[in-house]
């Protein structure tokens, strides 16, 4: 590598292509448009970059877990060349070379793959850049706010990996079983649904109305105490907790061991409906928190939390 492009590695933001979204956990979309001439694509991204892309690309990397989950459902692994070290499902996403961490990928070795389409759900103007400078391809897809907007990007990647019929048909079962769940869920009364939280980290951090998450509680039937925080993940007061009272409490499986003590714990905390319960749930972080295949599968789950005869 030449001495213009080790500058440009040293030169690599070290919060560049994932950020927080090492579980999967994105912002909003925004909709995605396909231009075709010859054996290329104008691909406008969930940024609204109009990007070059080869019609049926042979070497792909894959900047996220959600994104490699996607193409080895679609059946595109074939073509999958890189991911990173977060890329653990499914066992044969261990197979395929490393490109290193979200925030600290080897740069060196993502180069040496000779990718032609480099997948991110995440968007840092100067990384984009870097990569651009090294004559790399890189398309930005975020899932997005909703369950639907997560299935839409399975579509785009299908269409972008070649395998547009593939990611089409796996969306569409994904739909059918979307549909089943809510067509049972929106029988629920007002007066019936339950109200909860999902909290990421203890500080508290929780889910807010700009992640999918709380569209899946909405369609799963229950009630996000804080839906009306325009955010994705705010952190709020442990008062803000006790006084919302929910019946049910979300925590993920990974961050609990590294809480300084255990929610039910917490001062103030015997009164809420949730602890008097019972009802605090550990969900698995790479279910619920990525945008990707087993979406499905973490609504369904949280469905049966919160209304365990109803499904």
């Amino acid at each position: 590598m030449n001495d213009k492009n080790k500058k440009i590695l040293g030169g690599f933001l070290l919060v560049c292509i994932f950020g927080f979204t090492g579980y999967g956990i994105y912002a909003s979309v925004t909709d995605t448009v396909f231009l075709s001439f010859g054996n290329k694509w104008i691909y406008t991204d969930s940024q609204g970059r109009e990007v070059e892309v080869l019609t049926t690309p042979e070497r792909i990397i894959s900047m996220a877990p959600s994104i490699t989950e996607i193409l080895f459902a679609i059946g595109a692994n074939d073509i999958l060349v890189g991911r990173t070290d977060f890329c653990n499902y499914p066992n044969e996403a261990l197979d395929i070379e490393s490109i290193g961490g979200f925030s600290t990928p080897d740069l060196e070795k993502l180069v040496s793959l000779a990718p032609d389409l480099i997948i991110s759900p995440t968007f840092n103007a100067e990384s984009t850049a870097t990569l651009e400078a090294l004559n790399l391809t890189i398309v930005i897809v975020e899932p997005g706010s909703t369950i639907m907007n997560v299935i839409n990007s399975i579509r785009d990647i299908g269409k972008l990996s070649g395998y547009t019929k593939e990611g089409n048909d796996f969306a569409d079962q994904l739909t059918d079983s979307y549909n089943l769940i809510v067509d049972k869920t929106s029988t629920i009364s007002a007066t019936d649904k339950m109200t909860c939280y999902f909290e990421i980290w203890e500080s508290p951090m929780v889910v807010g109305n700009e992640s999918f998450l709380n569209d899946m509680i909405d369609k799963a039937g229950g009630i996000n105490i804080f839906a009306d925080v325009n955010e994705e993940y705010p952190m709020v007061s442990n008062e803000n907790i006790i006084s919302g009272n929910p019946d049910a409490i979300f925590i993920t499986e990974h961050s609990a061991p590294y809480y300084s003590q255990i929610i039910s714990n917490r001062t103030g905390y015997s009164s809420i409906n949730a602890i008097k319960n019972n009802r605090i749930y550990s969900v698995n972080d790479d279910i619920f928190l990525r945008g990707g295949p087993r979406i499905i599968q973490a609504l369904e789950n949280m469905t049966k939390y919160l209304y365990p005869n109803l499904l």
